[in-house]
């Protein structure tokens, strides 16, 4: 009778014993919780500071996660303080370099910082805003090839709206740099004369020749009709004689009636050429490429 009551009290016993202990884990599971959620903040926000390449406001946040109890020794956090550290001296390094003017210098430390960080926002505008000062400047002296470059390199960097401006920079300059022929209007006006005047004078000729001839012909109809070839009067023998010389010499000029029929079709036929055909810009040999290394470019000619 009294085994069963005995049993009852010893669970009660027991019962009341584990509350506390059940108590403090649950209270211990719940701040595990919030530790968690403050760190994963503090992490987060320093990793976004870290990608905009805002070093000193991300070591802060990866300073704090070490201070939340439990992860004093968090091992990501250290890292991270660590590259922050290493990215602050190379900014200070490229700023100090920019303000010396030793611009490749300040590039050089520009890509340590990306090799370090990929994502580094504030780095690429850096980049971006020096490749198209130095392109600006070039393009105010005139060196349009060497301008055009840095307007490249600097898109590389560049924000969706910088790119728009820089692209614009570039048709500008291959605008400037196309060749330009000039419109040949002398030579085609040239050409022309020449086929005008050439086959004019070898028509003068071909009539003079023609004219000769018809007056030599009806002379000698005239005092020869029957065709002997003897004139007994002495005016109209001399008469035949300038006729005939007069048709000579214009039959010797043949040559030369050929030879300005041949200039006047030269000359036509580069006159339609000029006309019919437009000179074709030459492609320039000059090919710049990306280099092999993580900076610069390669320049190429082509036979």
């Amino acid at each position: 009778m009294f085994k069963p009551l005995h049993h009852f009290m010893l669970v009660l016993l027991l019962s009341l014993v584990g509350l506390p202990a059940f108590q403090a884990l649950g209270r211990t599971t719940e701040a595990t919780v919030v530790v968690d959620d403050e760190y994963d903040r503090y992490k987060k926000r320093g990793d976004d500071y870290f990608k905009e390449g805002k070093y000193l406001e991300a070591r802060r946040q990866y300073q704090n996660c070490l201070e939340v109890p439990g992860f004093e020794n968090d091992a990501y956090a250290k890292e991270q303080i660590q590259e922050c550290t290493i990215g602050l001296k190379l900014r200070q390094q490229a700023d100090d370099a920019l303000k010396q003017g030793k611009s490749q210098e300040a590039v050089r430390f520009f890509g340590q910082l990306l090799n370090l960080n990929p994502d580094d926002a504030l780095t690429k505008v850096q980049l971006a805003d020096l490749y198209e000062r130095e392109g600006n400047q070039l393009f105010n002296q005139k060196q349009y090839a060497e301008a055009r470059l840095k307007y490249t390199e600097a898109g590389k960097y560049a924000s969706i709206t910088k790119k728009e401006t820089l692209l614009i920079q570039i048709r500008t300059i291959d605008d400037l740099t196309r060749p330009k022929y000039p419109k040949l209007v002398g030579l085609k006006v040239f050409t022309g004369l020449v086929a005008v005047g050439a086959g004019a004078y070898a028509l003068i000729l071909r009539n003079d020749y023609q004219s000769k001839m018809g007056t030599l012909s009806q002379i000698s109809q005239t005092v020869d009709p029957t065709g002997s070839g003897v004139i007994s009067d002495r005016s109209a023998y001399l008469q035949y004689t300038d006729a005939y010389n007069a048709a000579e010499a214009a039959q010797k000029k043949n040559g030369l009636f050929k030879a300005c029929l041949g200039v006047a079709a030269v000359a036509t036929v580069a006159e339609l050429y000029l006309l019919l055909h437009k000179p074709k810009p030459r492609t320039s040999a000059i090919q710049w490429k990306p280099s092999s290394q993580s900076w610069g470019l390669a320049v190429s000619y082509t036979f």
